[in-house]
């Protein structure tokens, strides 16, 4: 390896805005370059310098500007750990600085590994509505990430907070890195390379991190991908030429292994239908040989909050699941079969996907359900509560309510009121956003 890929302990770097910063020791090692521990000297603050192993880059000097440009015009959201400033070059070579995860953030793939677990149900949607949020951020001001992977996210367990690193290979749409992605991330047209890196194949890996996140399995890998080692040339069949999701509702030749995949035969039947309808879509044929169909962020939002909205506890024994608004649903430890009463049905679609809560003790739901226009996924804004024989629905939001029952009297409520949840009942949460109580 070159000299100029390593840096001393102490040695001193100047940074193109004119500070300095000071090595103080190596945090990591990656395939563009190593990551150190430097000091700021001005202020003696702690940053991260990824430093590169310039040999591994693609025209370096192009490289370099697209990151001034990113630097200069800012993260797309907070959840980025963002390049901070860029080094001066130093004998052929460059860096720059970022923030350093707080020590409460733990790799993605220790969750996937068991090693980390989400504090509850609700910490593991918010982290799935955070990435999704920071991704169509990233889209909407015309970025394209073009390597994501498991590698790329830092979570924080209690509260489902997402930190996102490796950020230096995103560019604007329709300009590539030379960055084709991860194995078994990448979507299946670059494996193919039929295409380099875009925003549809930045939705295909954003679909497999957020099944992996839900499931805790590889959407693709199943009883086909079963073979000793997943060298390179079953890389190119299994996720380019012949990929099959593992629950394909029209080939079952790659279901899910017993003993080998556990975590999605546990699993896949415990998430809510149209999660299931929604990641059936995202790897059906269609989106994985001709990239149809796959799934926005903005679709992707709709449905996990509604996912958010389903998080109940069994009533026999106190465990968290996901229960479906129309149907019945078996508790995954003690096989109790749950029945909601009924459903909050919203008048109006969002993205075409119909938004429904179900009526049972302990739901919530958000600013999201009290105004179409908003995406406040984390505000509650009310609460089922239960009596027997009895559902009620506390605003526990700013905004003042209607209701109307079936005979057509109408009453208001306010926060801190119980809006009692009759079959037939109707409730403007304002703004004209309605909702109807329909029965099970």
């Amino acid at each position: 390896m070159p000299q100029n890929s390593r840096l001393r302990r102490s040695q001193e770097i100047n940074l193109l805005d004119g500070r300095s910063i000071t090595v103080i020791d190596k945090l990591g090692e990656g395939g563009q370059g190593t990551v150190y521990r430097v000091c700021l000297n001005d202020t003696m603050e702690d940053r991260a310098l990824k430093w590169y192993f310039i040999e591994k880059v693609r025209n370096p000097h192009a490289f370099y500007n697209n990151l001034k440009d990113n630097i200069e015009k800012g993260a797309p959201s907070s959840a980025f750990v963002w390049p901070e400033e860029l080094t001066e070059w130093v004998d052929g070579t460059f860096g720059y600085i970022m923030r350093i995860f707080p020590g409460q953030y733990k790799d993605f793939s220790k969750y996937l590994m068991a090693r980390v677990k989400f504090g509850s149900y609700g910490a593991m949607v918010n982290a799935a509505l955070n990435i999704v949020s920071a991704f169509k951020a990233l889209h909407n001001k015309g970025y394209n990430y073009q390597d994501l992977n498991d590698g790329n996210f830092s979570i924080e367990p209690r509260m489902g907070d997402v930190l996102i690193c490796d950020n230096d290979n995103i560019m604007g749409h329709g300009q590539s890195s030379g960055i084709l992605g991860k194995a078994r991330y990448m979507a299946p047209e670059v494996v193919r390379g039929d295409i380099a890196p875009n925003r549809q194949t930045d939705r295909f890996s954003l679909g497999v991190i957020l099944f992996m996140l839900l499931v805790g399995d590889h959407p693709l890998e199943g009883a086909k991908t079963n073979v000793p080692a997943l060298i390179n040339k079953y890389d190119k069949k299994f996720f380019g030429t012949e990929p099959l999701f593992i629950f394909d509702e029209n080939d079952n030749s790659n279901m899910p292994v017993q003993g080998l995949h556990k975590n999605a035969i546990s699993f896949w039947p415990c998430i809510p239908k149209f999660m299931q309808k929604a990641f059936s879509k995202s790897f059906s044929q269609e989106s994985l040989l001709k990239g149809a169909g796959r799934l926005q962020e903005q679709e992707w939002l709709h449905l996990l909050v509604q996912l958010k909205s389903s998080i109940a506890k069994c009533p026999r024994c106190g465990s968290e699941m996901f229960i479906e608004s129309n149907g019945e649903t078996m508790c995954p430890d003690c096989k109790s079969l749950i029945k909601p009463v009924g459903y909050l049905k919203f008048a109006k679609r969002r993205s075409n996907i119909e938004i429904s809560v179900p009526i049972f003790e302990g739901i919530r739901l958000y600013e999201y359900h009290m105004n179409d226009g908003s995406e406040d996924y984390q505000t509650e804004a009310a609460v089922v509560l239960a009596k027997p024989g009895k559902f009620g629905l506390q605003n526990c939001s700013r905004h003042l309510w209607t209701v109307t029952a079936v005979d057509g009297r109408t009453s208001t409520r306010q926060q801190g009121d119980v809006a009692i949840l009759g079959l037939g009942f109707k409730i403007d949460f304002g703004n004209g956003n309605t909702a109807e109580i329909v029965p099970n």
